[in-house]
């Protein structure tokens, strides 16, 4: 009885574990996504005011 409660705990915490390692990693990728775009749309822009002589708001 003992051994099949260590058990259950140590798949229960792999399983937490495991979670917590995957929301780190799409937090990450979340973030270098983020800055992708920020840096395209932020190149767009300037490109866009420089050839059309308009402000971005």
């Amino acid at each position: 009885m003992y051994q099949d409660e260590i058990f259950s705990n140590a798949i229960t915490d792999a399983k937490k574990e495991g979670y917590d390692s995957l929301t780190r990693e799409i937090k990450g990728m979340e973030a270098a996504i983020e800055r992708f775009f920020s840096k395209i749309f932020e190149t767009t822009a300037s490109v866009s005011e420089r050839d059309f002589n308009v402000s971005s708001f």
